[in-house]
Parts: C-alpha cells; sequence; structure tokens
C-alpha cells in the first residue's frame, strides 16, 4: 500500500538533515511517489515497508542537498531491493538470487571460468553481501544507489574474485585482458565485432579519462570500489555526510565516462545506433571496469 506523503516527506527531511528552506513538500511527496511507484512496478511481489524504506532512502541524501533531485537521481527500485534483502524479505532475498546472482557468476567467470572457482566464489559473495558480522555489516548496506545494484554486486565479486586468484599462487597472474575487455554481457555478434575493433582505443580513452580525475576523486574510487571501504567511513575520513561520498563517487563515475564517450566519438568513426548500444553497455558496467583499471595500478 502507498505510504501517507506527509509523514513520509517529513521523514525524509529529517533524516536528510536538510537545512534548505525553500523546499516544496508537495513536489517532493510527488518525486517520492513516482520513485516508490516504479520501485512497486519493479518488483510486484514485494512487500515494501515505505515509510521504513524512505527512511532508508533519507539516510542517502546529503546534508544541504535538495532532497527532491537527490531522490530522483536515484535508482530507488534498485535500493528498494537491497533495502528488503537488508531486511532478510524472503521475497526479496528470491528476487536478489533471481535478479543479481546470475551477473556475480558472469564477472566472476571472467577472471576464471571454472565451474568450482565460478561457485565457491559466488557462495562467498552471497554471503558478504547478505550476511553482516560483528566486524563489518552487510556488504549491501553501503549500496548507495548512484549506480546499478547489479555493477555493485559485481565490483564485490571482482574484488573476491582477485584475491583468491592471488592467494592460490603468485606464479600465476591475473590475466587483467579478460577485465579490460568492454562490457558485453550477452553475445551479440554485430557488437562483438564492433567491440574488438574499437577496444584499444577505449582501453587508451579509458585510462586517459581515469587519470584526469582529481587526487581526491581518484582515492575515493579506489577506496570505495577496490578496496571495499564504507561510504560512512570514507565520509568521516572526509569530514563529510555518507550521502556526499555517494555523490563524489557518482560525479567521478560520470566525468571519467564522459571523457571516455568524448574521446571515442572523436577517433571512431561507427554508426550512431551502434556507438549508442555499446556506450550504453559502458555505462551499466562502469563501476566493474572502473575497479579493474584501478585495481591494475
Amino acid at each position: 500500500m502507498p505510504a501517507d506523503p506527509i509523514p513520509v516527506v517529513d521523514a525524509l527531511l529529517a533524516l536528510a538533515g536538510s537545512t534548505l528552506h525553500s523546499i516544496d513538500r508537495a513536489v517532493l511527496a510527488e518525486v517520492l511517489e513516482a520513485e516508490l511507484e516504479a520501485a512497486r512496478q519493479a518488483w510486484p511481489d514485494l512487500e515494501l515497508d515505505e515509510p521504513a524504506f524512505v527512511r532508508f532512502l533519507g539516510e542517502r541524501v546529503p546534508d544541504g542537498d535538495d532532497p527532491a533531485a537527490t531522490v530522483g537521481r536515484l535508482r530507488v527500485p534498485d535500493l528498494a531491493l537491497a533495502f528488503a534483502c537488508l531486511a532478510e524479505d524472503p521475497k526479496g532475498l528470491a528476487i536478489f538470487e533471481r535478479e543479481i546472482m546470475p551477473a556475480v557468476a558472469k564477472a566472476v567467470a571472467r577472471l576464471d571460468g571454472a565451474p568450482t572457482f565460478v561457485d565457491e566464489v559466488s557462495a562467498t559473495v552471497r554471503v558478504k553481501l547478505l550476511v553482516g558480522t560483528e566486524e563489518r555489516p552487510a556488504a549491501l548496506s553501503a549500496y548507495l544507489g548512484s549506480g546499478p545494484l547489479t555493477s555493485f554486486a559485481q565490483v564485490v565479486a571482482t574484488r573476491e574474485a582477485l584475491s583468491r586468484k592471488r592467494k592460490k599462487s603468485k606464479e600465476e597472474p591475473v590475466d587483467r585482458d579478460s577485465l579490460l575487455q568492454l562490457p558485453l554481457e550477452d553475445f551479440d555478434p554485430e557488437l562483438d565485432q564492433i567491440r574488438r575493433q574499437v577496444e584499444p582505443t577505449f582501453r587508451d580513452a579509458f585510462r586517459e579519462a581515469l587519470a584526469a580525475l582529481e587526487p581526491r576523486e581518484r582515492t575515493i574510487l579506489r577506496l570505495y570500489l577496490v578496496e571495499g571501504v564504507g561510504s560512512a567511513t570514507i565520509g568521516k575520513m572526509y569530514g563529510v555526510h555518507r550521502a556526499t561520498v555517494a555523490r563524489w563517487v557518482a560525479d567521478a563515475r560520470e566525468a571519467v565516462f564522459s571523457a571516455t564517450k568524448k574521446r571515442m566519438m572523436k577517433e571512431l568513426h561507427l554508426g550512431s545506433e551502434s556507438f549508442t548500444s555499446l556506450m550504453g553497455k559502458v555505462s551499466t558496467q562502469l563501476d566493474v571496469t572502473l575497479s579493474s583499471f584501478l585495481e591494475g595500478d
């Protein structure tokens, strides 16, 4: 059932710590309802505690930001699924297993396709994402909604797979070329041919874009994506709200993607439809690609 918009809006504003005096509660209520409806449509079987979920969203809005604008940028359906899983909702966990875990297995297989390796790493990643410990909470609690939940899970999987490969044998170096490929989850002969042609340009463009980041941006991306440091911890390091860290991560992602796209458009001569399709796949897999490049520094 949809939540009563007034207490929902007030809860979000309180948790966001917003100091803005010009917030139009009616506009915010409209944005929230649209995003909640998107979550309902995405997961019709999920029985979401919407007031509690909005409080969860409020924790991801930086102090002083316009909550309506911030919520409008977040991947609310993905956050809804993460929220349900953290609450140990059986339906949410079933959706996670069906929608997210196959992508985890694909990410692991890019490093080592041996079925036993894929199964073992996937099992470990499942526990890390969903089950907390006294030392570290469930990894899903660090998901901030600025990128796809699938990519977030794949970054955790890639990190775990790389760690295992290192421990297994220092004499068996990881094939980083398997990580630096343009992402193409489902085989498409036409796109695969294009990928082979443009991949060298993509790698050069991506490295150049990453190198152009400010030192703080690069450090935060590395801490968040490669080292697995939570946004709350990074926020304490820099004296900011955890949601501000999410904004920094999102801005750095966008800077890398935009610069990469700009150089590729300049140097390559592809049909607009093919280029748009390829860059769309780059966008959805951006966190995995970023973590791969940063891991190789």
